[in-house]
């Protein structure tokens, strides 16, 4: 069976219009991906100006200071910890020890917001994994108040990762 000039002209043209219409369709998944990764990214950039505003607030050190001279703690908070120890013996204050608090918010934020565009396919592996690094880092160096606001504030997204993360270090690997 011998395919005319005719045939063979409309079976490119067929080819043609189904590849166009493949890579239209590539191109628009790839678009609402990215969409979805800046509505991400606004939504995560409001909450952490929310949290950068506390960081230049005297009224809220002030309300923390009160708030902390009445007993109250955050729902993780250890006496145990190192930090509370030198927080007792006057080292640390309590206005330092909220600063510390609202950037670990803030570094859970970024990162929930990179592990996100990471699942997204917007980031690739290795430099997911340098970030993953960078957690694992922040959480071993300071394996109390970090790991304990790291899950804490995590959003949904990202806290398996974060409970991973510190099952890692509490098994020593």
């Amino acid at each position: 069976m011998k395919i005319g000039n005719k045939a063979l002209v409309e079976l490119i043209g067929v080819l043609t219009v189904t590849a166009s219409l493949v890579f239209v369709g590539m191109q628009l998944m790839l678009d609402r991906k990215i969409a979805t990764a800046e509505q991400y990214f606004n939504r995560t950039e409001s909450a952490k100006e929310d949290r950068r505003t506390l960081l230049l607030s005297p009224v809220f050190y002030q309300e923390v200071e009160d708030w902390w001279s009445t007993g109250e703690r955050p729902e993780y908070w250890n006496e145990e910890w190192e930090i509370a120890k030198q927080l007792d013996q006057g080292k640390y204050s309590v206005t330092t020890l909220y600063h510390r608090i609202v950037e670990l918010q803030l570094s859970i934020l970024g990162y929930d917001n990179v592990y996100f565009q990471y699942q997204q396919g917007l980031i690739n592996e290795e430099s997911w994994l340098n970030f993953r690094a960078q957690i694992k880092s922040g959480m071993i160096y300071d394996p109390e108040l970090t790991r304990a606001v790291y899950l804490r504030h995590a959003r949904a997204t990202i806290k398996p990762i974060i409970q991973e993360i510190s099952d890692e270090i509490d098994s020593g690997k």
